[in-house]
């Protein structure tokens, strides 16, 4: 047998291979790269089908309109297509490396077709999706980390521009050129935002806010985060979109609820392909659905790109979505978010021509870990932690988290901003503006706050209140404000007036110290102040303004604190000391009757909110709420001392709780009790709430026949119920009109046992059980910022009129969509 010699090469001989081997495959190598935008709003296109030469290699575009494709052989032909768009096809010259086109869009439909001879062909897909969806589900991984970069720009759509432009040069009109110079060039407004996510299951988060970054702030305050306006996972049963749940078309039994059409097939290699699957819901359909396309990879079948847009657009703006996913240490996860709005109702007034503001917000994932090390103890009620630092964050930071640097466009952005802010603050006034109207009521002017509140307000019973409310605000101290209102109420012809003082002992603990001293009217036995803030604009609190039973007037001091403990709970509590006058006279013996009183009482609530997260900046937290029921409970205890001779004790409890039932829509549950024990005078028992008025407005939480002082407990138990169909049993494409059936059903049932005996008393009490039922259609006029309805009530059962017409009550309803 012939032996072999071990053969040897010399180093740089196998040195020299190497680089021959490297270059012949380089040169066996072709690679086309280019962009890809909407011819009309001159907007990236994502997610734009690409084939090369007979349809053989493929890829999509990524959130930027960007893709790159290599092949082994020649490319000599690449054709886009889009749904919405024409496709085209274009001949690649032998040295072409890049190649950018702008596609048309075209007036497109989903609409429904007949499939022949068995099952639609999407299915198939769609059942494959559903049996993977579990293990493609991020949130399905025991734990994640990942960086994020944000970007937001802000400008107005330009979809007619070209069109308006031409008009403009025709007619001699130099603005609309003057703008176009600008849009060619750069935005309106930029913003950015650099954080870190870790995610342990089942469902603990929190995202490090590092950097924000917003063109012409001087002091940055404000934060917004593109990634918050959309699931970040498509595989849930119901997809958050700008703070909307919608059912996913990739959920349990979406078959029955979606039309699926498989719009086209690519391969891409090693035995994979690309379906293109277009979705809408059933003609007719009334759920929250979405309508869109999704591309669905068959490596482990999942979704590697989503285009997605709620089907019925309402509201101040419209959205839509865009996902793209890559795998990642062999799991699909999330590489880029997409996030469109389209203000229609605001809009930039150009030589007559209006244009609707835009904003474009993209978030950018990197350094994906998949099950990382972590622990509990990372994580707390905060899910959105906000740096100290993050608004001074230096160039060096930001070009070490931005994807790539800067866009000339963007840095003109930038620059162009600054120069409309220089030496003013402009920006910073409107946002504080903004965020002081939206969550408080108020009007900054320098370091002092107008409470609109307290400026103009509205009772059934007191009239209307003009006044003027005034507090300091972080201009003046961070750690101390004042505040003091005076105001006339119209048909009481009295002058309400109250001055007070607070203290932030702690903002990340929401700890506050107050005090206060004022002369007003209140309501008697009222069950009100489980809640952390009222709001005039709110239907319901409107049983706290336009139904209050005011029949007592006087002056009360308080002393208040309030801190949060032990992660879900929040205490408050309040001494007081109080004098009232009454003006009605509610009793079972005449010595009960009262026509003034001294009370010193001790109350203590308690909220419970489990897993309610928050956003936690340097001016302290802000709720982002729960998806579990939010429990109160309270103890008022009254005391014999300084100058009252009552003592007695208080109960009330509250739970409530929202549920989103998909393809039904959203149930609401209150239940509330209360006990008061025999020491209670019977005008400081409970009151039940009612909210009658032969065409009233509707106010949840309230009894809408129930008349005003007809039941006075010392124990009572109220069950109110309802679910609105958002829009569900009609489908309409009116502007104005869109319509909600809201069904409602409430029961209460209360006693005062010390009475019974007493026939003769002035108020009744709801042993025998007190029902009604109703309906209110919103939307029937439907404004921009607020939607009115009208509905009614029925009262039934022991407590019902022999005269049936006054068992009916007629409600308007008015619910503001800010």
């Amino acid at each position: 047998m012939k032996s072999f010699e071990r053969i040897r090469f010399p180093f740089p001989l196998l040195f020299l291979l190497f680089v021959l081997s490297s270059g012949l495959l380089h040169a066996q190598t072709h690679t086309l790269s280019g962009k890809v935008t909407d011819e009309k709003n001159r907007q990236p296109l994502a997610f734009v089908n690409v084939v090369i030469n007979e349809g053989l290699q493929g890829c999509i575009t990524d959130i930027d309109g960007k893709y790159e494709i290599s092949a082994s052989e020649a490319i000599t032909k690449i054709s886009f297509s889009s749904i919405g768009y024409e496709p085209v096809t274009l001949v690649i010259e032998p040295n072409q490396r890049r190649c950018n086109i702008a596609l048309k869009p075209t007036t497109f439909e989903l609409g429904e077709v007949t499939v022949e001879a068995g099952e639609n062909p999407a299915h198939r897909i769609i059942d494959s999706l559903l049996r993977h969806r579990k293990a493609n589900n991020p949130n399905s991984l025991d734990s994640y980390r990942y960086n994020i970069y944000d970007q937001m720009v802000i400008t107005i759509d330009s979809s007619d521009f070209g069109k308006a432009l031409a008009y403009d040069m025709a007619t001699d009109m130099t603005n609309l050129q003057m703008f176009d110079s600008i849009l060619k060039k750069n935005n309106l407004m930029v913003m950015e935002t650099a954080s870190e996510v870790l995610f342990m299951a089942p469902d603990r988060n929190l995202q490090n806010v590092l950097g924000t970054k917003i063109a012409g702030m001087k002091e940055p305050t404000f934060i917004y985060l593109v990634n918050s306006m959309q699931s970040i996972s498509f595989y849930e049963e119901t997809i958050n979109v700008t703070g909307t749940d919608y059912v996913n078309p990739i959920s349990r039994g979406s078959k029955n609820h979606y039309f699926f059409t498989l719009e086209s097939v690519n391969p891409i290699g090693q035995g994979d392909s690309l379906y293109v699957i277009s979705f809408h819901p059933f003609k007719g359909s009334n759920f929250n659905g979405l309508r869109g396309s999704m591309t669905v990879n068959s490596d482990g079948w999942a979704l590697q790109s989503v285009k997605a847009e709620p089907d019925k657009q309402e509201g101040l703006f419209t959205a839509s979505i865009q996902q793209l996913y890559q795998k990642v240490e062999g799991q699909w996860f999330p590489k880029q978010l997409n996030t469109n709005l389209k203000f229609p109702s605001m809009v930039v007034d150009i030589d007559g021509i209006a244009f609707p503001m835009v904003a474009i917000g993209k978030s950018y994932l990197t350094d994906i870990t998949i099950n990382p090390e972590v622990s509990k103890k990372q994580f707390s009620d905060i899910e959105i932690l906000v740096d100290p630092e993050a608004a001074f964050r230096d160039e060096d930071f930001w070009a070490g988290r931005r994807i790539d640097t800067l866009s000339d466009r963007i840095r003109a952005t930038y620059a162009f901003v600054d120069s409309l802010t220089r030496g003013n603050d402009l920006i910073d006034k409107a946002l504080v503006w903004t965020e002081k109207l939206v969550n408080q009521s108020a009007v900054p002017l320098g370091p002092i706050d107008l409470n609109l509140g307290n400026m103009i307000n509205i009772s059934g019973q007191r009239g209307l209140f003009f006044g003027l409310g005034a507090s300091t605000n972080d201009r003046f101290s961070r750690f101390i404000s004042f505040s003091s209102y005076f105001g006339y109420w119209t048909r009481l012809k009295r002058l309400d007036f109250g001055a007070g003082a607070n203290m932030y002992l702690n903002r990340q603990r929401q700890m506050e110290l107050g005090v206060y001293y004022g002369r007003r009217s209140h309501p008697i036995g009222e069950f009100g102040g489980l809640q952390e803030r009222y709001s005039l604009l709110s239907e319901s609190d409107y049983k706290y303004s336009i139904y209050e039973n005011i029949h007592a007037r006087g002056t009360r001091f308080d002393l208040n604190f309030a801190t949060r403990f032990a992660r879900h709970f929040k205490v408050f509590v309040n001494l007081n000391t109080s004098h009232r006058n009454y003006n009605a006279q509610f009793f079972h013996l005449p010595s009960d009757s009262l026509t003034e009183a001294r009370f010193t009482q001790a109350e203590v609530k308690l909220r419970f909110a489990y897993k309610e997260k928050f956003l936690s900046t340097i001016n302290g937290l802000q709720s982002l709420g729960t998806t579990y029921p939010v429990v109160w409970l309270s103890y008022m205890h009254a005391f014999p001392y300084l100058g009252s001779h009552y003592e007695y004790d208080r109960f009330k409890f509250e739970v409530s709780k929202n549920f989103y039932t998909p393809y039904m829509g959203v149930s609401k549950i209150i239940l509330q009790a209360g006990y008061a024990t025999e020491g209670c005078p019977v005008m400081e028992t409970f009151n039940i709430l009612g909210s009658y008025d032969r065409f009233g407005l509707y106010s949840p939480g309230s009894f809408g026949t129930m008349r005003l002082d007809e039941f006075f407990c010392d124990r009572f138990v109220a069950l109110y119920l309802s679910h609105n169909f958002s829009g569900m049993l009609w489908k309409t494409d009116s502007e104005w009109f869109k319509p909600e059936l809201v069904l409602i059903t409430n029961l209460g049932w209360g006693d005062m046992p010390r009475t019974r005996a007493y026939p003769d008393k002035n108020f009744k009490t709801m042993e025998k059980g007190y029902y009604e039922s109703g309906f209110v259609v919103k939307g029937l006029l439907n404004l921009p910022l607020v939607k009115v309805g009208l509905g009614a009530f029925y009262r039934y059962g022991p407590y019902s009129f022999d005269n049936v017409w006054n068992n009916f009550a007629f409600k308007w309803s008015a619910t503001f969509t800010m």
